[in-house]
């Protein structure tokens, strides 16, 4: 049975990703603000709970490993493959630089083996856009899928214990230092994967608990957040390089748990209510994410300021916001209608 509130919440977390990406004009300085900032961004552990919810939702009951692997690697790795591929012809076209070219170790490209493992480099990170770097870890995720298999068939007491684990050891180990490794996401968000697995084994007890706790939850966010700012006195997410170093206690992975069940908490009043433009969002959330990055970099450009100037900052980050989403939305769907069934393969939609 199709559930609508989960469908909302992809869309919701699509749109919550892209304001994340969307800050660039905004000059956070207020406490408000940074409260405000802390629960935008990371939206990206909204998604990573949502696929872990469909993955036992959807593929448990009759999962077969390499249809799935064949599935994701023709919605998500191919459309990767390709966007990441162009991305890179643009850089090597145009006057500007490769990006984080300097962090990735690419020193210079003169021969064939340069050129190869400056492009081995950014499919693996992701790092040809700011965002993509959740693809190759969302990929490993999906290599381990077995793995999860048995996680799911596991007692109940074995898998709260294991999730607590994780939990406690992504709390430590924080986010990678600018999202350069898949192996550090792939430890981090692998505790709101499974969290999303357990809420789909559970669902009918989880929804029946934090039905008309909205508000409560909705509070429990801005504490949340505003606990961070207090004990750290910054926002955002965690990130270090070393994962056996310490630098303190993750704050805002806890945060994001809570917004996950807000918004269950909240959809759960649209559960049996048709929202077209949510379900557009939903169906379109991987095609608006694959092209997002690109609608953001033309927007961040003077054509943005010289529109929005007279705008406050926040102003035009909610512009900003909204064009990118906007503008990400109807190529996606000008793809779909020119590409028709094979647009999958570019944009995964």
């Amino acid at each position: 049975m199709r559930l609508h509130s989960l469908d909302y919440f992809r869309a919701l977390a699509i749109l919550l990703v892209v304001a994340g990406h969307s800050y660039e004009p905004w000059i956070i300085n207020t406490f408000a603000e940074r409260v405000l900032a802390n629960m935008i961004t990371g939206g990206t552990s909204l998604f990573v709970f949502i696929s872990g919810f469909f993955f036992h939702y959807v593929y448990f009951q009759k999962f077969n490993y390499l249809m799935f692997l064949k599935k994701k690697i023709q919605q998500v790795f191919i459309p990767y493959l390709i966007l990441s591929l162009a991305g890179i012809s643009y850089y090597l076209l145009s006057p500007a630089r490769l990006p984080f070219y300097y962090k990735l170790g690419i020193r210079k490209l003169q021969t064939l083996p340069d050129y190869l493992e400056m492009i081995a480099a950014y499919l693996w990170t992701g790092k040809i856009t700011s965002s993509y770097w959740y693809i190759p870890f969302i990929l490993i995720l999906f290599v381990l899928s077995p793995i999860f298999i048995r996680y799911i068939k596991l007692s109940f007491i074995s898998r709260i214990i294991i999730f607590l684990l994780l939990l406690g050891a992504a709390m430590l180990i924080h986010r990678p230092l600018g999202n350069l490794s898949p192996l550090h996401s792939v430890l981090y968000f692998m505790p709101i994967y499974l969290l999303g697995m357990l809420s789909s084994i559970h669902q009918q007890k989880i929804f029946t608990f934090i039905k008309g706790k909205t508000f409560l939850l909705a509070l429990l966010v801005v504490m949340l957040s505003a606990a961070q700012i207090w004990l750290y006195d910054g926002y955002g997410n965690f990130h270090k390089k070393l994962i056996f170093s310490y630098n303190g206690i993750d704050i805002i992975i806890i945060q994001k748990i809570v917004l996950c069940f807000l918004l269950l908490s909240l959809l759960q009043k649209f559960e049996d209510k048709e929202i077209p433009v949510l379900k557009l969002l939903a169906s379109a959330s991987f095609a608006i994410y694959f092209i997002h990055p690109w609608m953001l970099l033309f927007f961040t450009t003077a054509h943005r300021k010289q529109i929005f100037y007279f705008l406050p900052e926040i102003a035009i980050f909610v512009a900003t916001f909204v064009l990118v989403t906007s503008a990400s939305l109807l190529v996606a769907y000008l793809i779909k209608r020119i590409l028709k069934s094979k647009s999958h393969y570019l944009t995964g939609w």
